[in-house]
């Protein structure tokens, strides 16, 4: 299978938000805070996305594919993307509770990004890095390679630029990050009556190669 990268433009919304959806949806924080059809979620993520856009801190990029016998662009098939956070960018703290989808649930959105831009701030203490703030494949490309590409792009400029790369993993995609040089250096285990999430922090050090 083919695949090709390439930058995210705002007619990708309502793709990236089914990447989103599809990637997350059997994750602890994937079914409380945006749960499965929430016309909420989707207006969150739409609105999101619009301004991460718009915004020249954020570098997103598409992986898509096509039929093998087919050229037409209006064939194509967005089936992951990646959002790469420039060095110098401060660190977000997570919108108040009113901010989140209503029907999700709001405080532990507030709690549980809180903690992790929190965490982010702390273990990198204002050192440039580049930053993963997300990466997702639709479930039905996930192991064929299409997330390689969007993260030899990120570790590559990090090598360029002589700086370190953060992120947050879960336990699934802990092994992926793994082989391009990232160690586990935290995790925040949140506990609720429905479920368990566990985020390891990895950090990606200057001297480490892509691979």
């Amino acid at each position: 299978m083919k695949f090709q990268m390439r930058k995210a433009v705002l007619a990708d919304i309502p793709a990236l938000c089914a990447v989103y959806f599809s990637a997350f949806s059997d994750t602890m924080i994937g079914r409380q805070v945006f749960p499965p059809g929430s016309q909420a979620a989707l207006g969150f993520w739409t609105e999101s996305l619009t301004k991460d856009l718009e915004d020249a801190n954020f570098e997103i990029f598409v992986m898509t594919t096509r039929s093998e016998d087919d050229s037409d662009d209006s064939d194509e098939v967005i089936v992951g993307y990646a959002k790469w956070v420039r060095p110098g960018t401060p660190v977000e703290m997570p919108p108040p509770a009113d901010a989140w989808p209503q029907d999700g649930n709001p405080a532990l959105a507030v709690e549980f990004f809180g903690g992790l831009a929190a965490a982010h701030s702390r273990i990198m203490d204002g050192r440039p890095h580049w930053y993963l703030e997300l990466i997702g494949v639709r479930k039905e490309w996930m192991g064929k390679g299409a997330a390689s590409p969007m993260m030899r792009w990120g570790v590559e400029r990090a090598d360029e630029d002589g700086l370190p790369c953060f992120l947050e993993a879960t336990p699934n995609g802990r092994g992926m990050y793994e082989k391009y040089g990232f160690r586990v250096v935290g995790q925040q285990k949140f506990e609720s009556p429905t479920g368990t999430a566990v985020d390891f922090y990895m950090l990606r050090d200057v001297e480490t190669s892509g691979k």
